[in-house]
């Protein structure tokens, strides 16, 4: 499973509906790290998925030039439509965040209320852009053949921003998608001074939508511990631990401007997402 697993990963990346330029790249340089897990929305795959993660942020060079990112896939269910991947998509980021938080504060300068514009999904004290992609998307070029969760970091975001690669790489992304389905995703044209975690499974949503994800208590001021973020992973049958491989569904999702309203979720930015 785990073969085919990688196998499936590349055979979606590397196809003709995968838009992200980027994202193709990273792949053929061995620049994203891919897991592959067995229930999407499982405390089990949570717990893994937060070691795993917990790894990749603390050997991660986030000033490198090459992109990279961190791909989770799931073998199961692959059946879901968009409600259902919507709510399995934060079952698993809330069961994620509840084994984080007991050794990791939430990012600083990242708010941990997911209605707030400042909001990023922190996993190891790291601020990341959730992307969420499954078999059934309303978006083609979000169609893998399995449930999928691609982490961007929102430090990388800014520096492909300060080295004034961003505008560039988005417009590519942005024609491909057009090229593809007639049209940017009109969900990230929308509400944009809302939090970006309305963007997360690319579904749209009304303007007064409530994110079902809560923090827990504290973590948000700090009361978190500081953790090792080279934590040694487990094993498990079925949990992929091969080389590098899977990247960011659809290339950056948004850099991070602190303290301004024109985020992750501007249309500039978001237009750079399927």
């Amino acid at each position: 499973m785990n073969a085919s697993a990688r196998a499936e990963v590349e055979k979606f990346l590397l196809g003709d509906r995968f838009s992200c330029l980027a994202g193709r790249s990273a792949w053929r340089q061995g620049g994203i790290t891919h897991r592959h897990y067995e229930r999407f929305g499982g405390s089990e795959s949570a717990r893994l998925l937060a070691l795993d993660l917990a790894e990749f942020v603390g050997s991660a060079d986030w000033d490198s030039r090459s992109f990279t990112s961190f791909i989770a896939t799931f073998e199961d269910p692959r059946g879901l439509d968009e409600a259902g991947f919507e709510q399995h998509l934060w079952q698993q980021l809330q069961a994620l965040h509840e084994y984080d938080a007991e050794t990791h504060r939430w990012a600083d300068g990242y708010s941990s209320d997911a209605q707030s514009g400042e909001f990023a999904f922190s996993v190891a004290g790291h601020p990341f852009f959730v992307i969420g992609l499954h078999p059934n998307h309303v978006r083609l070029g979000r169609r893998p053949p399995f449930p999928m969760l691609a982490f961007n970091s929102h430090v990388q975001f800014r520096r492909i921003k300060a080295a004034g690669m961003w505008d560039r790489l988005a417009d590519k992304i942005r024609k491909q998608d057009i090229k593809l389905q007639g049209d940017i995703n009109p969900n990230l044209q929308e509400y944009e001074q809302l939090s970006e975690a309305r963007r997360y499974s690319g579904s749209r949503k009304p303007a007064d939508w409530q994110c079902p994800f809560r923090a827990r208590s504290g973590v948000a001021n700090g009361a978190g511990a500081a953790a090792d973020t080279g934590t040694e992973t487990g094993t498990e049958t079925g949990h992929f631990r091969g080389p590098g491989t899977a990247p960011v569904e659809h290339g950056p999702a948004v850099p991070r401007v602190p303290h301004q309203a024109a985020h992750a979720d501007s249309p500039a930015a978001s237009a750079a997402m399927v």
